[in-house]
């Protein structure tokens, strides 16, 4: 057995304290996973009960998926500060609360552009749920475990993506009625909220929980000095987590110009069936999922900025591959790096958000980068359209590699740069 050592001046954890934060990580993790399986479950169902029961225009369902994408978007910083001021677990219950109420209102509506304003709501309530659910793994993780904890988060949250709407057309196809689909939705959200209001009753952030009093520093207040002395001020952001920020918006902008013609792309190019495109997408995320965690904890081993560096390297080489031929072999070489680059960089960059943020702040800086992601998501699919239609099938692919390529270099140059400031001041 080694000898474990405590430094000067600290207390040893209690030889609990693991088991308390497996506990929490995997409460959180199914709590957003259950949550993501019921907002899944109706992403293939809404375009089809449109246009095929309310007989809506094509354009009014991008403006029903539009709406979602550009509440959620908006919305995720605002969320992350609330989440900061009155804590993770009422914002996570009341989000999937509110958005419960949209599937089931969609069951009964006969005007499909009411569904707008249910989408804004649903949208709403979902952009509560990362924020808080991220900014929980930071408040109860160490930093030398939290890429671990994020990349188990990332495991449930990408296996309900991944397996929400084949859920959900499997129970429409099973009883033949859409509205079987949007009760199942919105039970399952239900369910994401009461298991949240129970599982995470120690989910307060430490700034809210710790008793402290008005001087600040002591034991014994009421807890509501630390929680007053965040009002009025401004976080102060390093200039990394700028960076970081800056980079998020290009990336994902880099990969949302892949979003509408990736389908055409795989049937029209390569001849793939909707079938076997359907088949490979869902592999493609059950694995990322499914390697998240093993990728996270070996970014706490490595280094989570090495980690972040590295993968989103492999994953630009991967983007690259992806227009150089619609040979099948060649693009499942790109899709595994894609793969292999996304797993190894995204528990690792929410980890390095959360210890870059400024002191009681987490939940803002979490939702200020998923807003800065979800902006590039949002706007790449408008761009990537025109690009196909313009210059051709495979400019979509070149645009979103050098996009990927760019933000990587950008990130390495700053990194280096912050690197060198810091050691001409030692």
């Amino acid at each position: 057995m080694g000898i474990t050592t405590t430094p000067p001046g600290s207390v040893a954890p209690p030889p609990s304290v693991g088991l308390r934060i497996r506990g929490i990580v995997l409460r959180v993790s199914l709590v957003i996973g259950l949550g993501e399986l019921g907002f899944a479950t109706i992403v293939p169902l809404l375009p089809l009960y449109l246009t095929e029961h309310l007989n809506a225009s094509v354009k009014l369902v991008g403006a029903v998926v539009a709406a979602f994408a550009l509440v959620e978007t908006l919305l995720k910083a605002v969320w992350g500060s609330v989440a900061d001021r009155v804590g993770r677990r009422p914002l996570i219950v009341a989000g999937l609360l509110l958005s419960s109420v949209a599937p089931l209102l969609m069951s009964v509506l006969r005007n499909p552009v009411l569904f707008i304003p249910l989408r804004v709501i649903d949208g709403a309530g979902s952009s509560a749920l990362w924020p808080a659910a991220s900014a929980i793994m930071a408040d109860k993780t160490p930093r030398d475990q939290r890429a671990t904890a994020m990349g188990t988060l990332n495991l449930f949250f990408l296996s309900g993506l991944a397996i929400g709407p084949a859920l959900g057309l499997f129970v429409v196809g099973l009883s033949h009625s859409y509205v079987a689909g949007f009760y199942l939705a919105s039970g399952l959200m239900i369910a994401a909220a009461v298991w949240g209001s129970v599982a995470l009753w120690d989910a307060a952030p430490p700034h809210i929980s710790a008793p402290v009093t008005a001087v600040g520093g002591g034991h014994g207040g009421d807890g509501r000095s630390s929680h007053r002395s965040l009002e009025g001020k401004r976080p102060q952001f390093s200039p990394l987590l700028i960076t970081m920020f800056g980079v998020a918006f290009v990336q994902m902008f880099g990969v949302g110009l892949l979003a509408p013609i990736l389908a055409i792309y795989a049937k029209r190019v390569v001849g793939l069936s909707e079938h076997v495109i359907g088949i490979l997408f869902l592999l493609g995320v059950l694995s990322v999922a499914i390697a998240s965690v093993p990728a996270g904890r070996l970014a706490d081993r490595w280094g989570k900025r090495k980690a972040v560096v590295w993968g989103m390297a492999i994953g630009s080489a991967g983007m690259w591959m992806l227009p150089i031929s619609p040979r099948l072999d060649v693009l499942a070489v790109g899709a595994v790096l894609l793969g292999i680059g996304y797993a190894l960089s995204s528990p690792a960059w929410h980890a390095l958000v959360s210890e870059l943020a400024p002191s009681g702040r987490i939940g803002f800086a979490m939702g200020a980068a998923q807003t800065a992601e979800g902006l590039g998501l949002v706007m790449g699919p408008l761009l990537g359209g025109v690009l196909w239609d313009t210059a051709g099938h495979v400019a979509p692919f070149v645009a979103s590699a050098s996009l990927l390529s760019v933000s990587t270099v950008a990130l390495v140059l700053t990194i280096r740069s912050l690197a060198r400031s810091a050691r001409a001041r030692a």
